[in-house]
């Protein structure tokens, strides 16, 4: 089957189009050694899981990392497990793309990793949204987000007009951070409409300028996605 830019963008009209995307990229990567129309793809190995990152055909500096077994979206049991922090940590990475596409460098401030809701997603595969951070809400974090790794806590703003629980983590990378499980685990109202939390991570600066991020989570009905400017205007 041949597959272009144009088959993955009009494969969106339906809810397994980006799966259908992922396990063309897996055929692609196993027998010929390329990821196409994938940008990247991770096989997995024993205890690592497998990924691939796409490119959002119709914005322009969005990307998409998914891994390569079906897992619908956040509520999902396998992402609450250890080694699901590996998929995170390969969206941060995959923020060097952003900054790329745009033509210029971005701070980690300036770069969000979204997961939309089970009520708010257009697909049911699980994916990780990586793009430019809203700057007004940039500018509000860098106001009152805290400075130091500590329990959940309501941020005490709104943010695009949604209000958001906050965490800090003071780490430099998401290698080792179970993003969902930590929702989870710190979050019980959470934990128990998971199919309704929306998530935003986003890098920070903490105490004595060490980097670290924010971890965001709400149960609105709305999208995660809506703390990103897919434009990545005013940078």
């Amino acid at each position: 089957m041949t597959v272009s830019a144009t088959t993955v963008g009009a494969a969106a009209v339906h809810r397994n189009a980006l799966w259908q995307v992922v396990q063309v990229c897996v055929v692609a990567s196993v027998r010929l050694g390329v990821a196409f129309p994938c940008e990247e793809v991770i096989l997995a190995r024993e205890g690592v899981p497998g990924s691939a990152l796409i490119k959002s055909p119709l914005l322009k500096t969005e990307f998409l990392l998914t891994p390569l077994t079906p897992i619908a979206g956040v509520e999902s049991l396998p992402l609450r497990s250890e080694n699901s922090s590996q998929l995170w940590n390969r969206a941060w990475e995959a923020r060097s793309k952003v900054s790329t596409s745009l033509g210029r460098y971005l701070p980690r401030s300036a770069i969000a990793l979204a997961v939309n809701s089970r009520t708010e997603r257009s697909q049911d595969q699980f994916h990780i949204h990586v793009d430019c951070l809203a700057a007004p809400v940039e500018k509000k974090l860098a106001l009152d987000g805290p400075k130091i790794e500590g329990p959940w806590r309501p941020f005490p703003r709104e943010l695009m007009g949604q209000r958001y629980w906050i965490k800090a983590v003071d780490k430099s990378d998401l290698e080792t951070t179970n993003v969902i499980g930590m929702i989870a685990a710190g979050l019980p109202q959470a934990r128990r409409v998971l199919h309704r939390v929306n998530i935003v991570v986003v890098g920070a600066e903490l105490a004595d300028a060490r980097p670290g991020f924010y971890i965001l989570a709400n149960w609105e009905r709305s999208a995660a996605e809506d703390l990103m400017d897919h434009d990545c205007t005013s940078r």
